[in-house]
């Protein structure tokens, strides 16, 4: 069975070859984003509880405003929203913005949070 880690790789790699689960490396290479998965068990959904829901925060970090307004406008679009939206699993966007990236002041960050779900077995 695929992960929800690979389902994502396979999703955002395309559109960002700099995309990383959990953290970055060390002194990356800009644009570059980094995704984390906070996943539950769904079982109000089904009896059986076979589903899991994943909460997903994507960080994408770039030198400019303009690199970030390609891949995460902050009014919609965008090709890494768009990567999320067309996944099977996807079931909405929860939140999105500007983020701060205190390890290096002079990268701009946004922050996107989307919900997927997926067959638990």
């Amino acid at each position: 069975m695929t992960t929800v880690h690979q389902l994502l790789n396979t999703a955002l790699t395309p559109v960002l070859a700099n995309t990383w689960a959990v953290e970055l490396p060390p002194k990356p290479t800009y644009p570059a984003a980094v995704y984390d998965v906070d996943s539950q068990t769904e079982e109000r959904w089904d009896v059986s509880g076979g589903y899991m829901q994943h909460d997903v925060n994507l960080v994408v970090l770039a030198r400019t405003i303009e690199e970030l307004d390609v891949l995460l406008p902050m009014d919609g679009g965008g090709s890494l929203r768009s990567a999320l939206e067309a996944m099977p699993s996807f079931q909405f966007e929860d939140d999105s913005g500007d983020a701060d990236y205190e390890p290096d002041p002079a990268v701009y960050a946004r922050y996107l949070t989307v919900r997927l779900r997926t067959p638990r077995f």
